[in-house]
């Protein structure tokens, strides 16, 4: 009977293997739905890329803080219009402070942390296959890498990116011509944490 049972099992998972779809590069590693590639994508979009950006921004600005109103071949390279003479414009410095804190916080900590350990984690750990939607799971990502990339488009912009501080307490009703960066870099900088914040947790 046992013998039976299992050429039963054998019978039901050779049919279950016969009708998995054959994956292909794009479904695999971009457009996965599978928890531990999706923690992978959060893991190099979210620590490794924008930590990177995140942290270069954090050298900048302490090296205004060390050597103060004095030239630096490094800010004249790498700011171009925005530190005429290699001398660090003030506005640029507050938009350095606030990108960083931004990235660190809403990018790298909260986006980044918890979209790598809590999708290749709380499903090991509470014995699930996987997240409860892997489709859900894959747009929140998505989400995250359309908005990582917006935010560094707003480097980019004519005016400078978002300059408020760090922690972007005043409303932008409050900023139309406060400075610079208060314009269209304010904007982007201002929305975009509401994208960039994936909780891979709703879809246990």
């Amino acid at each position: 009977m046992s013998a039976t049972a299992h050429a039963h099992v054998d019978d039901h998972a050779h049919d279950d293997h016969g009708h998995h779809h054959k994956e292909t590069f794009v479904t695999k590693y971009i457009f996965s739905q599978d928890h531990k590639m999706i923690a992978k994508q959060y893991f190099i979009t979210g620590i490794l890329i924008m930590g990177f950006i995140g942290i270069a921004m954090s050298l900048l600005f302490r090296m205004q803080l060390a050597w103060p109103g004095e030239s630096n071949v490094f800010f004249e390279a790498l700011l171009g219009k925005w530190a005429p003479e290699g001398v660090m414009d003030a506005d640029v410095y507050l938009a350095l402070v606030t990108m960083h804190g931004t990235i660190m916080v809403f990018f790298v900590l909260t986006a980044g942390l918890s979209g790598t350990f809590s999708n290749l984690l709380i499903p090991l750990q509470i014995g699930a296959r996987d997240m409860a939607s892997g489709f859900l799971n894959m747009i929140s990502y998505w989400l995250f890498f359309v908005s990582s990339v917006i935010m560094v488009i707003s480097l980019f912009v004519e005016a400078g990116p978002a300059a408020a501080g760090w922690t972007i307490y005043p409303p932008l009703s409050a900023l139309p011509m406060a400075q610079p960066g208060s314009g269209m870099g304010m904007t982007l900088g201002w929305y975009l944490w509401l994208y960039s914040s994936p909780h891979p947790y709703w879809v246990l």
